[in-house]
């Protein structure tokens, strides 16, 4: 079983597959988002230029692209057992589970706290950053901190929670 905190104005980290009708709310994986650094701008790619020795300056195509980019974001997870498993082998299935949706290939994330949005997102890796298990109360409980990287092929296109959607703005 999750335990999801109860966190005054928690402003909840969103994701969406082309198979899903509505954008699932990280918590339902039992994973609180702690902290999510987005770029505020993109950085543009080199243009595309000619250096001609007989003229001054560049003779660049006016056409911008921009790069790709990876951003992180930090989640804490915390289990309980329940009568058939472990708080960590509850804590493991649920990562899991949220494992199985991103790792087929690309999404949509929203995150609330900052209101962006991108398409065209990877999972790109996973860091534990601390596990922590033990017993209060007679309940046994499991605790994670760990860290997704996801990677943006789309830097440009805003996305925005709508009607329970992640849609283009």
């Amino acid at each position: 079983m999750a335990y999801i905190p109860d966190i005054l104005d928690y402003k909840p980290f969103y994701i969406q597959t082309d198979a899903d009708a509505n954008a699932i709310n990280t918590t339902e994986w039992g994973m609180i988002a702690k902290g999510n650094p987005y770029p505020i701008l993109p950085q543009p790619k080199e243009v595309y230029k000619n250096d001609w020795l007989d003229e001054n300056g560049d003779d660049e195509y006016a056409q911008l692209y921009y790069q790709s980019f990876e951003f992180s974001v930090d989640f804490y997870v915390k289990t309980f057992a329940d009568a058939e498993r472990s708080a960590e082998a509850v804590l493991r299935e649920q990562i899991s589970s949220f494992f199985d949706k991103v790792k087929v290939g690309e999404f949509k994330v929203y995150d609330a706290y900052t209101s962006l949005g991108w398409q065209k997102v990877r999972y790109a890796g996973f860091e534990e950053n601390s596990f922590k298990k033990g017993v209060k109360n007679g309940k046994e409980w499991a605790r994670a901190i760990f860290s997704v990287a996801f990677k943006v092929n789309d830097p440009i296109t805003r996305m925005a929670l709508s009607n329970g959607q992640i849609t283009s703005i």
